[in-house]
């Protein structure tokens, strides 16, 4: 692959739920973000798939307007070379005719391009993926040139379904054509938990269980569901956030370095195993759940009154959990999430927080990492600096910069699209990986799903249930200031 990443092989991109939010606020925006930074080939097309009723015309509307709402201005001639190459095809997840059909215009808008690569891209609820792969398998459309199929997150709905899903894929395609994304895992600010570790030696000697006290795992969000009720209610935090994103942060975070893509697949890999819930009297000592209701603002909604939600729903919008990992160099150090819809600003935040000096000077406080990866990116690392005078008395010296991207930055779904035309496999998950994750929190979520299972609300636009802040006292330490 070139430095500058670009699709050099004609490809088409089959997305199912090509209505849906997800397609509409990441993935249109960042195809055109290729398109107009010439990263597509000469020959590709984007075709859109989904149950709605609609003609070519009314579709590139749709993809017109979400790249118009998504970016702050547009290249007019870029956008209008773009939207020719959209096409649309109605249809039904579960008819294997409107698969036939669909495999017939597929046939017609590449002919002529040789060697092509087909990536279907399932942005659909999980339960639906088994009739989508079954049918993508009968009608044959898997079997022009190269394929790749993209499944978004989450997998299943627990590892029980995880297993089913993954039983009907390989049932249809090679395991090397089933690509599962983690959209995170495309963020370079993600990536770079990583490689902030294997180029600063330094920094990774600080890293182990004689130094750091604890480790805290902040993923805020300001928006709520953002009318996404049809999905978020029958999923929640926990299986939306913590088993992807959060728990693949800390696995860039503890894993060992390594020196090959298949070295780092299998030490992260090995970092969501040796992840475990710490032994406590009772399992609601490491997980609290919350829901947001109205806050300040009385014309924003409560997660209940949100269209589609049921009234009395226990649908959980924050996740406060603790755990702790196996590795020797992480060993005895708890892990605190905070994980949440709602809250006071958007911040994904790593915060390490190192052991206290037995001598603390007057004004003085622990030293701390804060690797920022959403809101104002940046990493700050907190020590302290004497002030004047015969008694030793101190105040914060803060280190910090903006983790900024330079260099060739691209939008994550775009960046990821691009590697899997390519083959590359790197920052795609294993299904082994998935498997761990939900096999790690399964208990949690049934804890959670049980009726007398406590759920806190709390004020949208707030920091999320005071139950938190007093179950993290229980701990001996405070969550630090969103």
């Amino acid at each position: 692959m070139s430095h500058l990443l670009s699709a050099a092989k004609p490809f088409t991109f089959l997305l199912f739920g090509a209505s849906g939010h997800l397609a509409q606020i990441k993935l249109y925006p960042a195809l055109y973000v290729l398109a107009l930074k010439k990263r597509l080939p000469k020959n590709y097309t984007v075709v859109g798939f989904a149950r709605t009723e609609m003609s070519d015309g009314a579709f590139r509307e749709l993809v017109e307007k979400s790249v118009r709402t998504s970016m702050p201005e547009v290249t007019e001639k870029a956008l209008k070379d773009f939207l020719s190459h959209i096409h649309y095809h109605a249809g039904q997840y579960d008819d294997p005719e409107d698969f036939r059909k669909l495999r017939k215009k597929l046939a017609v808008i590449e002919k002529g391009w040789g060697k092509s690569v087909r990536l279907a891209y399932l942005s659909v609820p999980p339960a639906v993926f088994p009739p989508i792969a079954k049918n993508l398998c009968k009608s044959g459309i898997h079997r022009a040139g190269e394929f790749r199929c993209i499944v978004e997150k989450p997998v299943g709905h627990d590892l029980q379904t995880a297993d089913e899903t993954w039983k009907t894929f390989i049932g249809c395609f090679a395991e090397e054509e089933i690509y599962l994304l983690d959209h995170y895992l495309g963020k370079e600010a993600v990536r770079n938990i990583y490689y902030l570790r294997s180029a600063n030696p330094v920094l990774e000697r600080l890293f182990k269980n004689t130094l750091i006290h604890h480790v805290e795992v902040t993923c805020a969000e300001h928006a709520g569901i953002e009318g996404r009720a049809g999905y978020f209610e029958h999923t929640g935090t926990l299986r939306d956030y913590v088993q992807s994103h959060a728990l693949e942060m800390i696995a860039l975070l503890t894993m060992r370095l390594g020196e090959t893509d298949n070295s780092i697949k299998h030490n992260r890999l090995d970092a969501l195993e040796q992840l475990y819930l710490p032994p406590a009297a009772t399992i609601d000592d490491l997980v609290i759940q919350g829901q947001y209701s109205k806050g300040k603002d009385r014309s924003a909604k409560a997660y209940r009154d949100e269209v589609g939600v049921t009234k009395n729903s226990r649908t959980n919008t924050f996740i406060a959990m603790k755990l702790m990992s196996r590795t020797s160099r992480w060993e005895g150090v708890p892990f605190y999430l905070r994980c949440g819809k709602g809250l006071q600003k958007k911040e994904t935040r790593i915060s390490v927080q190192f052991q206290t000096p037995s001598r603390m000077g007057e004004g003085a406080t622990s030293n701390r990492l804060d690797v920022i990866l959403q809101g104002e990116a940046g990493m700050r690392f907190h020590l302290q600096t004497k002030l004047g005078g015969s008694t030793p008395a101190f105040r914060p010296l803060v280190l910090e910069d903006p983790l900024v991207c330079y260099g060739d930055c691209l939008p994550e779904h775009g960046l990821l699209l691009l590697e899997a035309i390519y083959g590359n496999r790197l920052w795609f998950l294993d299904f082994a990986e998935v498997r761990s994750a939900w096999k790690l929190l399964d208990p949690v979520q049934a804890y959670l799903d049980k009726p007398k299972t406590p759920l806190h609300f709390y004020p949208l636009g707030s920091t999320g249930p005071k139950e938190a802040e007093v179950w993290m006292g229980r701990n001996g330490v405070q969550w630090m200031n969103l």
